[in-house]
């Protein structure tokens, strides 16, 4: 285990509307989107049949190979990928619609809260509230609760929070150390799990996963729990977000809201077969090869575990 290593390599999404949340994407935080591509369009060798990938599918075929046996299910299936760079993805976004009524499912429960990702230096956070402003984003301000970001006239910096269409919060980052440069977003950095008994989460990620805490606020905050874990080196890669009823009981987690998310820098554990979305990156067009497994947390969220290697 290279524990300094593990970072967040991205995020497979649910949402209710693909095309909203493509042109959110796109126009918020000025990311590739790949897609839409209807699953059922595509064969178990990964090639698309009889139908073109708007906004450029090179990348698509170059990620699909293998999709799991799930040839009903993907007749209701379509996908889009996000990309910072425009090679590799950051976000996987699934609509899924019903088989009886075609009707696109809605997100629903409490999985993911949210994630953030640093922005390249080139981005001026003075204007940037006001360009989000302009493109019509949803704001959420920073919750001392939560990160313990507010905004204070003595802070040199600040994230900025905005919300998706499914009503999660995405922390947008200065880079204060200046190490990278890139287009708007330079990493997708952490995400934040609704998880039902914060105490048995924080050891499962500690003991299985090797990371550190951070940050755990206790019983300072009514109502909520925030456990923030870093790796070995430093790097926050996921918050724990506990919530409790007013009468004490914890507020269960799960729902239609996160299919997965993927660690890199881990070693090869778990199973290799997913029941989710099995996305595979080529090394023939990417130059990278992966060797993913799979593990669920105590509260069942699917964890890819990525490989990379030279």
């Amino acid at each position: 285990m290279t524990g300094d290593l593990i970072q967040l390599n991205h995020i497979a999404l649910y949402v209710t509307n693909l095309e909203r949340s493509i042109r959110f994407y796109e126009d918020i935080l000025h990311m590739q989107a790949f897609g839409p591509v209807h699953l059922g369009s595509i064969s178990t060798s990964g090639q698309l049949i009889g139908k073109a990938v708007s906004g450029g599918h090179g990348l698509l075929k170059g990620i699909i190979g293998g999709i799991s046996s799930r040839a009903v299910k993907d007749q209701y299936t379509d996908i889009a990928l996000l990309s910072s760079t425009g090679s590799g993805y950051d976000i996987l976004l699934i609509q899924e619609r019903h088989p009886d009524s075609d009707n696109t499912k809605s997100v629903d429960g409490k999985t993911i809260f949210g994630f953030s990702c640093t922005l390249s230096p080139s981005v001026d956070m003075e204007i940037l509230g006001w360009d989000l402003h302009q493109a019509e984003a949803n704001f959420e301000w920073g919750d001392p609760g939560l990160d313990g970001t507010v905004f204070t006239e003595d802070a040199q910096y600040h994230s900025l929070y905005v919300k998706d269409p499914e009503g999660r919060i995405i922390e947008l980052k200065p880079d204060t150390e200046n190490t990278k440069t890139g287009g708007f977003i330079t990493s997708l950095d952490s995400i934040i799990l609704h998880v039902t008994y914060p105490d048995i989460s924080k050891k499962y990620y500690l003991e299985e996963l090797h990371f550190r805490i951070d940050s755990d606020s206790g019983n300072k905050i009514t109502g909520k729990r925030i456990i923030s874990l870093t790796n070995q080196s430093g790097k926050r890669c996921v918050t724990l977000y506990g919530l409790t009823t007013p009468d004490g009981n914890p507020v269960q987690t799960g729902g239609y809201g996160l299919d997965h998310f993927a660690l890199s820098g881990l070693e090869e554990k778990g199973e290799k077969n997913y029941p989710g979305l099995d996305l595979k990156m080529d090394p023939d067009t990417l130059q990278e090869k992966t060797n993913s497994s799979y593990i669920h947390d105590s509260d069942g969220y699917w964890i890819e575990c990525c490989q990379y290697q030279e």
